[in-house]
């Protein structure tokens, strides 16, 4: 069983029922629905006007009304409605509601702002974040950025084969150190026999 709502002809479900429930009523004053099982045990749910009116806003493009409602819904409530813009196509709307930096992170990236995915992950650092921004700006062609990114990531095989294809062999040394302290012996390996020896520096 589901309590669900329609917007826009598009069914949103609010919660998960145990048991089949019936609704009593809708208090606007608290934002709670009421519902009954055959029992007579009453439960309640919050469900914010606020957001209702907004989602139907969205869905009927009346953004100007949309922007209107935003300021009543609390902040705890972005992420969802966030979800809900994306839902609508509406990624660029999502991504400047969202607050949660994965998510923010996920849709900057699917919007091919590398920039602004940079920004995020440099606030809330995540090695999987930085190899990820780091294999995109190598397909832009950003090369200190990836660098830059695959460096704090600790991706030394991409590091290895970056430096190899642009011939840097400044970075080839620094990787060479950086990978025998991590204990990564056979990319430090590969670094110094293609630097001309594969003894490590006294």
């Amino acid at each position: 069983e589901r309590l669900n709502y329609v917007v826009g002809g598009e069914v949103q479900t609010l919660h998960h029922l145990d048991r089949r429930m019936y609704l009593l009523g809708y208090m606007p004053k608290d934002n709670r629905l009421f519902l009954v099982d055959k029992e007579f045990n009453v439960v309640s749910y919050e469900v914010l006007l606020s957001v209702l009116e907004y989602k139907t806003c969205v869905v009927r493009r009346d953004m100007a009304t949309a922007a209107s409602i935003l300021p009543a819904i609390p902040p705890e409530h972005r992420n969802k409605i966030a979800r809900f813009l994306e839902a609508q196509g509406m990624k660029e709307e999502a991504l400047a509601m969202a607050s949660d930096a994965d998510y923010k992170f996920e849709l900057a990236v699917q919007l091919g702002k590398l920039d602004h995915a940079y920004k995020i992950v440099l606030e809330a650092p995540s090695a999987t974040k930085w190899k990820q921004l780091g294999d995109l700006v190598v397909a832009h062609a950003d090369f200190d950025l990836a660098i830059e990114c695959l460096s704090r990531a600790r991706d030394h095989p991409a590091l290895l084969l970056l430096y190899s294809c642009q011939g840097n062999r400044e970075g080839m040394k620094q990787l060479a150190e950086e990978a025998a302290a991590d204990g990564k012996t056979n990319v430090a390996f590969v670094c110094r026999l293609g630097l001309g020896g594969a003894a490590p520096p006294p």
